[in-house]
């Protein structure tokens, strides 16, 4: 019986990582993908059928540009590996923004399932999905799942397997980008073709795309693999470029962005999602953001959480630091009564268990800081910090 590949990916706290420990428990192991720093999560899955899965948790992106380097991971993994199916795990409370990534998902072509992810946060703000609208529309299947709780999973689970058994051709889909840049792409597309240019593991005209975004990786893999060709397309994205800059003030980069936007709404708007509440209503953690990323109050804020966390360390630290002190300090008068003087008392005295005293002391106040700095982070405090500092 074969196992499958199923690949996990979606935008930061989508809630990815969250389904991968619900899907594989304490089956999976940690590494990093070869070359770079950016960790690797495998891990596996067993259908009710008896057949096996192999689960990939690739690192949460926002997009498949080559921004950062956990965007240039993921997408070597998708084009190079080809995963049987990838399952685009959406934050339902922000579909808009999340459907940017699957958007760019379905141009590649891959074969997708998307879970839409916290559905219980969205019903709770007053938004109401019709997942087999958005699945008709998209023409892949949708899910709705709530990941920490496990509901919904199995559903999950069953569509990327049917999706899986179908063998599926990558069929990318074809977005309209207004007249001169999908000109641009026709002629690209064309000339890639006839050359032969990367399409090995590229389709020609995701490959036109990228040049045009100005992807760093893709150009260079280009220049490489026949500089001729490269030349050529260059030589229509900057023509292109030069015409947009011109009539519309815009670059390439920008006018594919608006226009994916653009398609996503369009797909919304058809009945997929409708709001009880207004749609500018600010939610809790929208007014907790008011004030916290505040240039005037939020530093002060900072600085009282800071000053917390500081009180905190040094207050409940005190009594395993006196602890520790103690039992070393016992530690070093038994030995220093039962042993004869000479090098090896000294060394075990003034060496090990001063040594060690030393070190360990400092343990109760580090594990209650990074205890501090772990809370800070999950309740998100620390993103509003940056997002805030970048401000003032």
């Amino acid at each position: 019986m074969s196992t499958i590949t199923i690949a996990l990916a979606g935008n930061p706290n989508s809630g990815k990582t969250t389904l991968f420990n619900t899907l594989t428990g304490a089956r999976q192991h940690v590494g990093n993908y070869p070359g770079v720093t950016v960790e690797k999560k495998e891990g596996r899955y067993t259908f009710a059928t008896g057949e096996q899965a192999t689960i990939i948790d690739l690192p949460g992106t926002y997009s498949l540009s080559a921004y950062s380097m956990e965007e240039v991971v993921a997408r070597d993994y998708l084009v190079q590996e080809k995963p049987d199916v990838v399952i685009n795990i959406t934050d339902a409370s922000n579909l808009e923004r999340n459907l940017y990534l699957s958007t760019q998902f379905l141009e590649l072509g891959v074969p997708m399932v998307i879970a839409l992810n916290m559905i219980d946060v969205a019903q709770d703000r007053g938004i109401s999905l019709d997942a087999q609208k958005l699945a008709d529309l998209l023409k892949v299947p949708v899910i709705p799942i709530i990941a920490r709780s496990g509901k919904g999973t199995a559903e999950l689970m069953a569509a990327a397997l049917a999706l899986a058994k179908e063998n599926v051709v990558w069929n990318p889909l074809h977005i309209s980008y207004g007249e001169d840049v999908d000109l641009a792409l026709q002629t690209m597309a064309q000339r890639i073709t006839a050359a032969g240019f990367m399409t090995d593991n590229y389709a020609p005209r995701w490959l036109a795309l990228k040049y045009l975004e100005g992807d760093s990786q893709i150009r260079e893999k280009g220049r490489t693999y026949n500089p001729a060709v490269d030349a050529e397309l260059q030589e229509i994205v900057t023509t292109v470029s030069a015409h947009l800059h011109k009539t519309m003030e815009a670059h390439p980069e920008a006018i594919i962005a608006d226009h994916r936007y653009g398609y996503i709404k369009s797909v919304l708007r058809q009945e997929v999602i409708t709001h009880k509440f207004d749609i500018d209503r600010l939610h809790a953690s929208d007014r907790i953001d008011k004030v916290l990323t505040n240039r005037f109050v939020g530093p002060i804020i900072m600085l009282a959480v800071l000053l917390g966390l500081y009180k905190f360390t040094f207050t409940y630290s005190e009594l395993p630091v006196a602890w520790l002190e103690t039992f070393f300090g016992w530690l070093g008068g038994t030995a220093e009564a039962l042993l004869p003087d000479g090098h090896l008392k000294s060394m075990l005295i003034s060496g090990v268990i001063d040594g060690m005293g030393g070190v360990l002391g400092f343990v109760p106040m580090i594990m209650f800081m990074f205890f501090g700095i772990a809370i800070l982070e999950d309740s998100g405090y620390l993103a509003r910090v940056a997002f805030m500092m970048d401000r003032v």
